[in-house]
């Protein structure tokens, strides 16, 4: 099973990175898997373990968009500007989340994307 899937998380994002785009620990994540980053470092995905993790995911993208402070990609398949994403529709939004979601490899939360596959 992937990360996304045992974390009901699309983006397999981090704590640190569910923490930097403003969701609080407890009531909107939980501490999920653990695993070794290349710099040696354990980190953990968030868990959203209740309910639809889009929303959460959204909010997270719309505070700090794609990009860290020193302009590295905080996922190494999407190089979207902020600017573009912030013009999406949250219907657009949910479906560059399932593209996320399908390059992470998911496939319990497919039903959350209703575009998923489509070219």
């Amino acid at each position: 099973m992937y990360l996304t899937d045992l974390n009901n998380n699309p983006t397999a994002m981090t704590t640190d990175v569910a923490a930097e785009g403003g969701l609080q620990y407890g009531p909107d994540y939980d501490r999920g898997t653990i695993f070794s980053g290349s710099d040696g470092r354990s980190y953990y995905i968030a868990s959203f373990v209740l309910g639809d993790p889009v929303p959460h995911t959204i909010q997270v993208i719309d505070k700090i968009g794609f990009f860290t402070k020193h302009g590295q990609r905080r996922w190494s398949y999407v190089n979207l500007p902020k600017y573009i994403w912030d013009s999406f529709t949250d219907e657009q939004k949910r479906d560059f989340i399932g593209f996320m979601y399908q390059n992470e490899g998911g496939e319990a939360l497919r039903s959350l994307f209703p575009n998923y596959g489509k070219s």
